[in-house]
């Protein structure tokens, strides 16, 4: 894949949707691979004397999938420098999520080619589990050394 460029970016792009497959295993991994081990996120006993139904999906996990969203789309050496989100609606194994997000701004910040998305994730529903989402994404330019 070749990387994208700052010149191939439009304002009210659409990045191409990341669809992901929740899983009681991919959350128990996710869990593991950044030391949270709140039960809330495994133990189905423990959830439903909560009041779910099941095990809840961590949050972090679902911005790890707009990260994934971004470099997907961007491409190496493309980075996230920021990235804000709000979680909507708890993400259960079972659901099925589409990461969607547009390209909202092209700018320059000295010699850094920014852009700004908006972003956002609906589950199988149709309902957003994320949403109020934002990044900024530095890539390269045209000509410059990569």
């Amino acid at each position: 894949m070749t990387a994208l460029r700052f010149e191939d970016v439009r304002e009210g792009m659409e990045l191409p949707p990341l669809a992901k497959r929740v899983s009681l295993v991919r959350m128990m991994m996710y869990g593991a691979a950044t030391w949270d081990y709140v039960p809330l996120h495994y133990d189905a006993a423990y959830a439903q004397k909560r009041g779910f139904p099941a095990p809840v999906a961590d949050g972090q996990m679902l911005g790890a999938y707009l990260c994934q969203l971004l470099t997907d789309w961007s491409g190496d050496p493309g980075s996230v420098r920021a990235l804000s989100f709000r979680n909507q609606t708890p993400v259960f194994p079972g659901d099925t999520l589409v990461c969607k997000g547009r390209v909202t701004r092209r700018r320059t910040s000295g010699e850094d080619s920014l852009v700004d998305c908006d972003l956002w994730i609906e589950n199988q529903r149709g309902e957003q589990v994320v949403g109020h989402a934002s990044a900024t994404l530095s890539l390269p330019a045209r000509g410059s050394r990569v």
